[in-house]
Order: C-alpha cells, then sequence, then structure tokens
C-alpha cells in the first residue's frame, strides 16, 4: 500500500514537472510571438511552439505505453514497452532541450538587435529620455535571456540525472542517485522560479515617467467575436438600403489620405493650413468643401481621391473638435499597428515624407478607411451654412459654400437621402457583408466621450461585435484626465445641434432605457479586461516585450538618422 502511495505520488509530481515545464516554455513561445507583432522580424516562434508540442506529445506516448499493459504480459512484450517509452522520453528531452536553445537563440537576437538600436542612437544627439528607455529595454530584454538560460541549464541537468538513474543495475546506486535526483529537482523547482519570476518582469516593477519614450507606444485592442448574428430591427426602404451601400462604398486609402494632407491641404487660395491649430472641422470648412464644390460631392468619390473610392475596412469614429493632424495621426497609427499615435503626429508635422516611406515599407498604404469628413457629401448637409464655426488663427467665420446643391434639412432623421442619419446602418452593412472594424481616434482633451454622435457609434460598434481599438496621444492623456468620463451620461452629451441630440435619444430609446445606456457606456469604457481603456492602466511583463519589439522596430527603422528619436522627444 505504502509502495502504491509512493508510485502516485511521484507520477503526481512528474506530471507537475512537465506541466511546469510545457507552461514555461509557452510562456516564452508568448513573447516571442508579441515580439514578432511588434518588431515586424523573425524570432522563429512558430517552430518554438512545434517543438513544444511535439516535446508534450511524445511525453504523453512515453507516459501511457507503459499503463497500457496489465495484468500478465510476456517478459520480452514488457521490455519493449519500457525501451519504447525510454525512447519516446529521450525525444522529449531532445525537444525540450531543442525549445529551450532556440528560445534562447532568439531572446539574444532580440538583445543584441536592442543593444545595437542603442549603439547608433548614443551616436546621434538621441534625447536622454529616449536613451533611458532604450537602456532599460535592454535590460529587460536580458534578464528574459538570462531566466530562460538558467531555467534550461537546471533542466537539462535534472532530467539527465533521471534518464541514467534508469539503467543504473544495483539498488544500492539506484537509492543513491534517487536522493540526488530529489537534490536536483528541488534545484530545478527554485531555478523555473526564478526563470518565471525574470520572464513576468515581477523582480521589479517598471516606474514609468510620464516623459518616457515607453509611454508612447502602449497598445490597446479590443476583440470581438465573429458576428454571430445581429438582429437588426428596421426594415430599410430600397432607397435608404442604396444610400447605406452607397456610404459603405466611400472608403479611401492610405495613400489618399496622406497625399491630401501632403499637397491639396495647402494649395487652398488665402488661407494656410497651421498643424497645430486647425481642427478637422477647419479643414472640412477651408479646404474639403471648397476643394469638392464644382464635383458638388464627397471628397472620397471626386476626382481629387486618386486612389478612388471603395468599400470601407476600417471605420474611424472621431469629433470634429479633434486636430485634424492627430485625426489623420490616429489612422497611420492603426495602419503601423500603433495605438499611441504621438510619434505619428509629430512626423506628419517634422517629416512626413519620412513616415509615408515607412508606412509603405509595411505595405499599408491601401487599407480602406471611412473617415465622415471625406466620405460623406458635405454640399448635401453643411456647406451653405455655418452659424459658429471660426477659424482658430484668424478667428474669423469659415465662408459658406456656392455651389447649387441643395441641403438637406431632415429634423426627425428619416430622409432617404440624408448621409448623416444613416451610421449606425452603414456599420451593420459593412460588418455584415465582409467585415469592418472601428478605430477610436480620440482627441487629446477627451472630448470624445462627450460627443453623442461618437458614444452612438462606438456602442453600436459594441453592439455589433466589430473588433474596436482605441487611438490615444499618450498614456499620459488617460492618466490625467480619466476620472473625467466616470460620470458620464448621454443625456448630457454634445451635439451639432439639439435635433442632433434628441434624434440619438429617440434612437436609444428604441431599443433601452437611457440608464441602461449609460451603464452599459460605463463598462464600455472601464470594464476590467473588456474596456477600451483596459490595457492603458498596466504595464505587465508582456506588455514590456511588446514595447522591446517596438523599439526594435522603430530603431531599425531610423537606422542612425535621428529622424524618429528626434520626433519621439517632448518638445514641451
Amino acid at each position: 500500500m505504502l509502495s502504491d502511495w509512493h508510485s502516485a505520488l511521484v507520477a503526481f509530481r512528474l506530471v507537475l514537472y512537465l506541466v511546469g515545464l510545457f507552461w514555461m516554455q509557452l510562456l516564452v513561445a508568448g513573447r516571442l510571438d508579441l515580439l514578432e507583432q511588434t518588431s515586424k522580424q523573425n524570432y522563429c516562434s512558430s517552430c518554438l511552439r512545434k517543438l513544444v508540442w511535439m516535446q508534450a506529445c511524445v511525453t504523453a506516448v512515453a507516459a501511457l505505453l507503459p499503463l497500457g499493459f496489465g495484468g500478465q504480459v510476456e517478459v520480452t512484450l514488457l521490455s519493449m514497452t519500457f525501451n519504447g517509452a525510454f525512447l519516446a522520453g529521450s525525444l522529449s528531452f531532445v525537444c525540450n532541450v531543442g525549445a529551450s536553445a532556440l528560445a534562447i537563440y532568439a531572446l539574444t537576437q532580440s538583445f543584441l538587435q536592442m543593444r545595437r538600436v542603442l549603439r547608433l542612437a548614443e551616436m546621434e544627439d538621441t534625447p536622454v529620455a529616449v536613451q533611458s528607455s532604450l537602456k532599460q529595454a535592454k535590460r529587460f530584454t536580458a534578464l528574459q535571456v538570462m531566466g530562460v538560460a538558467f531555467s534550461l541549464v537546471l533542466t537539462v541537468v535534472v532530467l539527465s540525472v533521471a534518464l541514467w538513474s534508469l539503467h543504473l543495475d544495483t539498488m544500492a546506486t539506484r537509492d543513491t542517485f534517487t536522493w540526488l535526483l530529489a537534490v536536483v529537482q528541488c534545484f530545478d523547482s527554485f531555478g523555473n522560479a526564478f526563470a518565471a519570476l525574470l520572464l513576468s518582469g515581477s523582480h521589479r516593477l517598471p516606474k514609468l515617467q510620464p516623459n518616457q519614450a515607453s509611454q508612447e507606444m502602449s497598445c490597446c485592442k479590443c476583440e470581438k467575436e465573429p458576428l454571430a448574428g445581429v438582429a437588426k430591427v428596421t426594415e430599410w426602404s430600397q432607397p435608404w438600403k442604396r444610400k447605406v451601400e452607397e456610404l459603405s462604398s466611400r472608403g479611401m486609402n492610405l495613400r489618399s489620405l496622406l497625399h491630401f494632407y501632403q499637397q491639396d491641404l495647402h494649395r487652398i487660395p488665402d488661407w494656410k493650413y497651421v498643424p497645430r491649430e486647425h481642427k478637422t472641422r477647419d479643414v472640412v470648412r477651408r479646404a474639403i468643401i471648397p476643394l469638392t464644390s464644382k464635383e458638388e460631392s464627397a471628397y472620397a468619390v471626386s476626382a481629387l481621391n486618386r486612389g478612388g473610392a471603395q468599400r470601407a475596412t476600417v471605420m474611424v469614429t472621431h469629433n470634429w473638435g479633434n486636430s485634424f493632424k492627430d485625426l489623420l495621426a490616429a489612422v497611420v497609427s492603426d495602419a503601423l499597428e500603433e495605438c499611441s499615435f504621438k510619434l505619428a503626429a509629430r512626423l506628419l508635422e517634422e517629416d512626413c515624407e519620412f513616415l509615408c516611406a515607412v508606412v509603405d515599407e509595411i505595405g499599408q498604404l491601401d487599407d480602406m478607411y471611412w473617415i465622415c469628413a471625406f466620405s460623406v457629401n458635405q454640399h448635401a448637409s453643411i456647406c451653405h451654412t455655418n452659424p459658429y464655426d471660426r477659424d482658430p488663427v484668424t478667428n474669423e467665420l469659415h465662408p459658406v459654400c456656392s455651389c447649387s446643391c441643395v441641403n438637406i434639412h431632415d429634423p426627425d432623421g428619416r430622409s432617404d437621402m440624408s448621409e448623416i442619419n444613416k451610421f449606425d446602418d452603414m456599420m451593420y452593412h459593412l460588418k455584415a457583408t465582409g467585415g469592418c472594424r472601428q478605430v477610436v481616434a480620440v482627441d487629446q482633451a477627451l472630448d470624445l466621450f462627450h460627443r453623442a454622435w461618437c458614444m452612438a457609434e462606438i456602442a453600436e460598434a459594441k453592439r455589433l461585435q466589430m473588433n474596436q481599438s482605441l487611438k490615444l496621444s499618450t498614456r499620459m492623456t488617460l492618466q490625467q484626465r480619466a476620472r473625467t468620463l466616470e460620470q458620464l451620461d448621454v443625456r448630457g452629451m454634445r451635439a451639432s445641434c439639439e435635433k442632433d441630440r434628441e434624434l440619438i435619444l429617440g434612437k436609444i430609446k428604441n431599443i433601452q432605457s437611457i440608464d441602461d445606456f449609460n451603464s452599459e457606456l460605463q463598462l464600455l469604457i472601464f470594464g476590467q479586461g473588456t474596456g477600451l481603456l483596459a490595457s492603458w492602466n498596466a504595464m505587465d511583463s508582456l506588455q514590456q516585450m511588446g514595447e522591446v519589439g517596438r523599439l526594435i522596430r522603430w530603431g531599425l527603422v531610423d537606422a542612425g538618422t535621428g529622424k524618429v528619436w528626434k520626433a519621439w522627444e517632448p518638445h514641451e
């Protein structure tokens, strides 16, 4: 009986040990996955995962072979079975060593690249804050290598002793090696715990200062499951449906958006665009409307859009009071898979050609975005009236358009021809006919969260289970102003006119109570693990590894020119 309990305990301990071993390697594989995603380099994460699963399968075979024979069996067959188990165990050992060695090689490569980036940065007049972040990332990478190497050495020792003990001839010698194995396993357990500590970063919680470059590279994506079938209560009339389909096909590629920013925006008579001053509404009034007045169309379908209007794959939610430069920077950051757009905003202002080359290199210039300023025909909605929009530089009211197009008056939001009452239907159509995701371009004052139309779009995207990605200027933006969002109430949100606000409230009331909507809004923004702001509130080791990848990526892009690091450093 005692022998049975001892055998069961040994087997249980072995299972726990193997589970811990596989978990450790999957932990490393997850970090390499993120490192590849953020750095756009190859660190063999897929090969590592294959080796881990291969050793898991072989280990399972080694464990099940002896258990598959109960009762009396021939000695020869039993010997063959245990020999097979031994071979499978040996193969598992080889896979384990190979996986660990591959992980060490990959992490060492990232360390060497990080060191190269730091050396190039030190050769230039790189700001101190950036150098500090690069050094911190280099130290973090070195600790990752150290942790995996420490775990590998101890694992090789313990498995070697275990395999050797199986072929000992005398019981006395085997007992001695059993004690030795127990001691080595103790050290291995402590070693794996130490490695896990280094891999998790728990040995030292990061102390990030607001001006550190690492804050410019946080990421937040809320991934949703594929649309299983969201009921659409409203039955569309044929004219309404045609307009929805027309709107959904007015996407603009990033190449055209950047061309507008570089060329069209700077050829407006008697007006000069000032990136740090002019908002999206100013650009609409002084550039988009005048440029399209002859065609009386949306910019996306005009001859100015050289890329041509196409079906959008990304819906951009933004407020017109946001800086236009920041809006475009948020879109560029989406293409670059960056959630912080401060770096992109500075590069847009200081070296737009360089930024375009970076986006072109990763092949994202043809991504299709739907932005209401470009995709909605302003000549059918606002071009003939301007009661309050003033130029922030001259403080003069923006001039109105003299085109022959008639602005559609739609007080109840039911006009078939109106293009500003169908955003939720267009989102549904895009999601149901090929998929669409949402980018939320948040202004630095977080005013977007107080705009009724914007919050209605965010809530609708959530209802439609669209993938949502939040773009903020920096982490400090959230830290300074997040408390202003805690008492959000859609009844107090602003719209361009009172009728728009009443229309939005009416749509909400048709589905649920306002209080329920407010509760869901809080969950949508602050929800633990699923809220839009969830991943901005902490910097765990996985995110730190993502930071390393981003620093490597931008360091290689910079290539010693100093352009990236110059834009990265705060000017304040």
